[in-house]
């Protein structure tokens, strides 16, 4: 093929990305495609498919006897609603809304609910990978993890596996787990979370989620160090 031909610009996608150049060599990518609508965060679609498909079902989690546990919609928004009440009357410090729901274990139901419920009244949540907290005999790594997030709260499934980790939680910060709570002194049982039922207060804390309010915190691969924070 002729080289003209090859490179003709008229033969390419349409750019997908805008560069603009500013003064101290740095640039902005901008997209020329137009933002569509979009969700105003994570908990519009829990409430949607909620009202919408209420029984149709939304997780499930296979038990240690092989038997299922499985939420519909309608229950995933009741169990959601429940918990976060009980993150509200936890009254968690710090007070900062910035101030993390941290989770140790691994993917879960009790996890997923938590992560559900700190989003719908704008408190951010962090996975911390469970190999900082079960693959290793050095805890300084997850100790300055825990340290750099600042949480408001630690959740681990299982007390017996995941109490050393969460011993670093820090002075004064709840610690939950779902099973073998009464392990650690001081530490709370997931079901106490959901003992409450829902009151305005979610839903206030709702409403105020903003564009700038933080979702989630992800960790680094901490390759080179201490893994770093990124907000989503």
């Amino acid at each position: 093929m002729h080289a003209d031909l090859f490179f003709n610009p008229q033969l390419l996608a349409p750019p997908r990305a805008i560069q603009e150049p500013h003064p101290d060599g740095g640039f902005v990518l901008r997209s020329p495609q137009p933002l569509g609508p979009y969700a105003r965060c994570t908990g519009e679609w829990l409430e949607h498919w909620a009202a919408t498909t209420p029984d149709a079902p939304a997780f499930a989690e296979r038990s240690a006897d092989g038997s299922w546990r499985c939420l519909s919609w309608a229950q995933t928004r009741t169990a959601v609603g429940r918990v976060a009440q009980g993150l509200i009357d936890l009254n968690l410090a710090p007070q900062s809304r910035d101030a993390p729901v941290v989770v140790l274990s691994d993917n879960a139901l009790d996890h997923l609910l938590l992560m559900l419920a700190a989003l719908h009244i704008g408190r951010p949540v962090c996975t911390v990978s469970s190999a900082y907290c079960r693959l290793t005999q050095d805890a300084k790594k997850i100790e300055a993890i825990l340290r750099t997030l600042g949480p408001a709260l630690v959740y681990a499934a299982d007390a017996q596996v995941y109490r050393g980790a969460a011993a670093h939680a820090g002075a004064g910060v709840p610690v939950v787990f779902s099973q073998g709570a009464e392990q650690h002194p001081g530490a709370l049982d997931f079901a106490r979370l959901q003992g409450r039922e829902e009151s305005a207060a979610v839903m206030q804390a709702f409403a105020a989620i903003t564009p700038d309010t933080h979702a989630k915190y992800l960790l680094t691969s901490g390759s080179t160090g201490t893994p770093k924070v990124v907000i989503n």
